[in-house]
C-alpha cells in the first residue's frame, strides 16, 4: 500500500538526572531523552549506501550535494516498540522511515498516516524486500527474529534488531553467521548504553569517582505486563526484558559475569501461570559474580503502580552513584 498525508507534531520526553552521592563534579543537567533508535542511529549511521538516480529520472541527493543522503528504513511491527522506533526514527536527520508493516494491516496504515511515511502493508516479507530500503528494524514478536534476521541478510539488508535476536541459543548464533556471511551490518536495540544517565554511572567507574565497585544493582519495572500474546512464546522474562539489565551489568563491570543465579516467579498476572518456564514469570531476581570477583543485582517486574521504573547504582570503595 502507498499513502501520503501531512506530518504531525511529535512528543518528546525527558529523562530524570543522574545523581551522585560522593564528592565529585555534579551529575549532568536534565536532558531531553533520544527515545531508542535516535540514540542507535550514532552508529547506524554508517549504514549509508551510495545510489545511483532516483525514480523518475530526478537526480538523487547524494549527486548534487557532499552530503550523505538518509538511512532509508523499513520497520517490521506497529506495535508499542515499532512505534517508538518510528517516533525516534521520523525525528532524526539521518534515517527516512520509508515502510512499516504489521499482520493487522489497520495497525501499519495508522502508523503510516501518523508517521508520514509512503508505504504500509501487513507483510514482513515486503519490508524485507522492498527496493527502496536499505536497513530494516525489526519490532516483531521475538520468535519472530531470527527468521526475519536470516530474510534480511539474504536480500542484503543491514538489520537492527529488538532484543533479543532469538529466543535460544543456536538460534542465535545461526542468525549471527548469516548476517556475517551476507556481509550486512547487526545491531541488537541494547540502547541503554547510549543513555546519558547509564554513561553518567559507567564513567563515574571508569574515571574513579565512586572507587572500586563493590557491588551493582539494577532495578526495571514497566508500567504494566504485555499481553498474553507478547509473552507466549517470546522466551521469558530473563530475554524479553531483562537482558537489557543484563547487559548493563557486563557494561558497568567491563568484564564478564562467570556465575549466575536466577529466581522467578508469577505475582502480577497469573493468566501467565500456564506457559512453560521462565514465560509464567512476571517477577524476576538475578545475582551475579564477575571475573572481577565483583557481584551485580538485578530485579525486574512487569508491573509498577507508579510507572515506567529503570535505575542503576553502583557501591564503591569512595562512594555510591545511582
Amino acid at each position: 500500500h502507498k499513502r501520503t498525508g501531512p506530518r504531525r507534531p511529535r512528543a518528546h520526553a525527558a529523562h530524570p538526572r543522574a545523581t551522585v552521592a560522593l564528592q565529585a563534579p555534579p551529575a549532568p543537567a536534565r536532558m531531553r531523552v533520544l527515545t531508542l533508535v535516535s540514540a542507535l542511529l550514532v552508529p547506524a549511521a554508517s549504514l549509508l549506501l551510495p545510489r545511483g538516480p532516483a525514480r523518475g529520472g530526478a537526480r538523487s541527493l547524494a549527486a548534487t550535494t557532499n552530503i550523505d543522503p538518509p538511512v532509508r528504513v523499513g520497520v517490521i511491527g506497529a506495535g508499542r516498540i515499532g512505534l517508538v522506533h518510528l517516533e525516534a526514527l521520523s525525528s532524526c536527520a539521518d534515517a527516512q522511515p520509508i515502510i512499516v508493516s504489521n499482520p493487522t494491516v489497520s495497525k501499519a496504515q495508522a502508523a503510516a498516516e501518523k508517521f508520514n511515511l509512503p508505504y504500509y502493508s501487513d507483510s514482513a516479507e515486503e519490508v524485507i524486500n522492498h527496493p527502496e530500503v536499505d536497513a530494516v528494524w525489526i519490532c516483531s514478536p521475538s520468535q519472530f527474529h531470527a527468521d526475519q534476521i536470516k530474510q534480511c541478510a539474504a536480500a542484503g539488508k543491514h538489520i537492527l534488531c529488538e532484543k533479543p535476536l532469538a529466543t535460544d541459543i543456536p538460534e542465535t548464533i545461526s542468525a549471527i553467521n548469516a548476517a556475517n556471511a551476507a556481509g550486512v551490518k547487526l545491531m541488537t536495540a541494547l540502547q541503554r548504553r547510549f543513555d546519558p544517565n547509564f554513561a553518567r554511572v559507567q564513567r563515574a567507574i571508569a574515571e574513579g569517582e565512586v572507587g572500586e565497585p563493590i557491588v551493582v544493582k539494577l532495578c526495571s519495572r514497566d508500567p504494566s505486563p504485555p499481553p498474553f500474546e507478547y509473552v507466549k512464546g517470546g522466551g521469558g522474562i530473563f530475554k524479553d526484558m531483562a537482558v537489557h539489565d543484563l547487559d548493563m551489568s557486563r557494561f558497568l563491570m567491563g568484564c564478564e559475569p562467570l556465575e549466575i543465579m536466577a529466581t522467578g516467579s508469577c505475582m502480577i498476572d497469573k493468566e501467565i501461570e500456564q506457559l512453560q518456564g521462565p514465560e509464567a514469570f512476571d517477577t524476576a531476581t538475578v545475582l551475579i559474580r564477575f571475573e572481577n570477583g565483583r557481584q551485580a543485582v538485578i530485579d525486574v517486574c512487569r508491573q509498577a503502580p507508579y510507572g515506567y521504573d529503570q535505575r542503576a547504582e553502583v557501591l564503591g570503595s569512595k562512594g555510591m552513584c545511582q
